[in-house]
């Protein structure tokens, strides 16, 4: 699936909220960004770190189209890259997505998401895998399919199923497709602010060489408004997984006259526990959101990867014009087979200020600070990170 498969359903998506002849909803907001960052570390890399001043333009356009029945939302963005002192790492990221949902009957809910994203800085694979792959082209390509059945005013199911494939531009990164099928059941209890789900999910990862990683998934949870501005969510169960995959071995049949490299299939299977809990509390001048989970995901490395995280943020809006934001995060990815044995820690601390100079041009100032630990290997590098960005946005709405 590439970029010609993914714009055919993004018009197929676009036709068919244009033929609704309904009254309808729709905005568009153009927008413009020029970043100037300094970045003491541009690889993470442990030795010899790489500094530069990069300055970044980035034109995009947000919009979003509402009838009682349809909603379909899209972000298009191009953001180019300048690196002062090494121009050899500049390029044009691209970020297209497009999401819809429409109300077929009164019980019946369909929904379609995409994305098409060719990233070049450490952001899609951090948030994916928490590796650190280097300033190369990563493309990842997204379609998630779903139908909601409301079987009674209180209990309703999805039955979704989601594609992704990632194709890294370097030669030492390792291509995958990811395909999951996913049953969800949600219940509302009878006070009106707790829900319980159960979520079941079948995926499977592939890599070339015919290796393989699937994962059967049962998990069980719950989502509690404590207040309008306070709600809890918590999801855990097992995931049951099955591994198959080619490594290398010696053969030392006939030793000590030489030794070969042999080829053998590996498999294995285990089970893994499965955590998702986040919360978000809001005041008037204040929001604070944190949030656990434990997962495996897909890497750039060949092979699949326990990924746990810990987030936090606060935000405060000190006045009309002037919010500031302040976050912190680790992960942790690890991996254990026969044929490897790796273990990262990653940490990120970022503070920034947004001032709105006028209703449609802003300035925002921030920093941040990362670790990137290989416990393996007993290393870790770190960056700084400096910028401010200029945004200007124009909204165009329009009822009919």
């Amino acid at each position: 699936m590439g970029t010609k498969t993914w714009v055919g359903l993004a018009i197929i998506m676009s036709l068919w909220a244009a033929d609704l002849a309904v009254a309808a909803d729709w905005s568009l907001v153009p927008s413009v960004t020029q970043k100037s960052e300094f970045n003491s570390n541009l690889n993470l890399a442990f030795t010899n770190p790489t500094s530069d001043y990069i300055f970044t333009l980035t034109p995009a356009a947000d919009f979003n189209y509402n009838t009682e029945i349809t909603q379909l939302q899209g972000h298009l963005g191009l953001s180019g890259q300048h690196y002062l002192s090494n121009s050899n790492l500049d390029h044009i990221d691209q970020n297209y997505q497009i999401n819809g949902r429409h109300q077929a009957t009164p019980k019946i809910n369909l929904s379609l998401n995409t994305s098409y994203i060719v990233d070049t800085t450490l952001l899609e694979e951090l948030l994916t895998s928490g590796l650190v792959i280097g300033r190369s082209p990563r493309t990842s390509i997204l379609a998630n399919p779903g139908m909601t059945y409301n079987i009674t005013e209180r209990l309703s199911s999805t039955l979704y199923y989601n594609f992704t494939r990632v194709l890294y531009q370097a030669p030492q990164y390792t291509d995958y497709a990811t395909h999951q099928l996913g049953l969800n059941f949600n219940y509302l209890l009878s006070n009106e602010r707790t829900t319980l789900t159960n979520n079941n999910i079948v995926r499977e990862t592939l890599y070339p060489g015919g290796n393989s990683y699937k994962t059967l998934g049962v998990y069980l949870g719950a989502n509690h408004k404590f207040t309008e501005n306070w709600e809890f969510n918590l999801l855990g169960g097992m995931n049951i997984n099955k591994s198959d995959f080619d490594t290398q071995v010696q053969d030392l049949s006939q030793f000590p006259f030489f030794t070969s490299v042999a080829h053998k299939r590996v498999k294995h299977t285990k089970g893994t526990p499965y955590f998702k809990v986040s919360t978000t509390r809001r005041w008037t001048n204040l929001s604070v959101t944190a949030g656990f989970s434990r997962d495996q995901s897909p890497s750039a490395y060949g092979y699949v990867l326990n990924f746990t995280r810990v987030y936090a943020s606060v935000g405060y809006t000190f006045t009309e014009r002037l919010t500031g934001i302040l976050g912190g995060g680790y992960s942790s990815s690890s991996q254990a087979s026969q044929a490897n044995n790796q273990d990262y820690n990653y940490y990120t601390v970022s503070g920034r200020l947004a001032y709105k100079i006028t209703e449609k041009l802003s300035v925002s100032p921030g920093y941040s600070f990362s670790r990137y630990d290989d416990l393996t290997g007993d290393r870790s590098a770190l960056a700084h990170s400096a910028y401010v960005m200029l945004s200007y946005s124009y909204p165009i709405h329009y009822q009919k």
